[in-house]
């Protein structure tokens, strides 16, 4: 039996993405750490994994408290957590996509961000970097927004085999993306220097282990990967 965190519907199986992770043999045998592809879509409310696994670690660490009375910068927002974060009653919050699907979503480029130095309080960019080309301008612009002492959530898929990210000019197609960046429109598979990279562009990076903070959580029973980590960068 399986169960949504979200919903808190039971029910025999979640959805996959595409066909599991048999559509993904390169993506497997790199260990990529990301979403559980073969449980991924909630059949009743439609949420994903890494929607379920946020809400799971937000509710652990009670980072629903940065949300009350304060500036937030949210890219590609995931419905049920923005709808989360409404109900925090946060004086600002910034819904940001380069394609927006709404109207309360501004069209913003997350390389040039049309935001004042050290505004917002705090920052969700989950899944998003594998998308941008210039990776590290975007971090720094994530960093540049972000006000001293406070924290994002920097969220993206990641093989812990690779030492180096990978990205070959020759991928040049939606067929080729989706073999060995896991999806059409990524750009690269990240490897380890995903965190030097945080670092680099000036991010305190803390690793909230699933294993140490979620081990009452039985991932199968509610399908997320338990090797996701929460990944957030502190601006010092």
């Amino acid at each position: 039996m399986k169960r949504c965190y979200i919903c808190k519907q039971t029910f025999d199986h979640f959805y996959p993405f595409r066909d599991g992770w048999k559509s993904f043999p390169f993506i497997r045998e790199l260990k990529v750490i990301g979403s559980d592809v073969d449980n991924f879509h909630c059949p009743h409310c439609g949420c994903h994994d890494r929607e379920r696994h946020l809400f799971m670690y937000f509710d652990k660490l009670d980072i629903w408290n940065n949300f009350h009375n304060t500036r937030i910068l949210h890219f590609a927002p995931e419905n049920f957590l923005l709808r989360a974060i409404e109900k925090r009653i946060p004086d600002e919050y910034v819904k940001a996509d380069l394609n927006p699907q709404s109207s309360d979503t501004q069209k913003i480029d997350v390389t040039s961000i049309p935001f004042p130095d050290e505004y917002f309080d705090f920052i969700i960019c989950n899944h998003v970097l594998e998308h941008v080309s210039d990776d590290i301008q975007a971090l720094r612009e994530l960093y540049r927004v972000l006000k001293k002492g406070h924290s994002g959530i920097l969220q993206t898929p990641y093989s812990p085999v690779l030492s180096q990210s990978f990205r070959d000019s020759k991928i040049d197609t939606d067929e080729l993306r989706l073999k060995y960046y896991g999806q059409e429109d990524h750009v690269r598979l990240y490897g380890e220097d995903l965190f030097s990279k945080m670092k680099e562009a000036g991010f305190i990076v803390t690793r909230y282990k699933h294993k140490e903070i979620l081990d009452h959580i039985d991932c199968d029973t509610y399908g997320i990967n338990s090797e996701e980590d929460l990944i957030l960068g502190t601006k010092p």
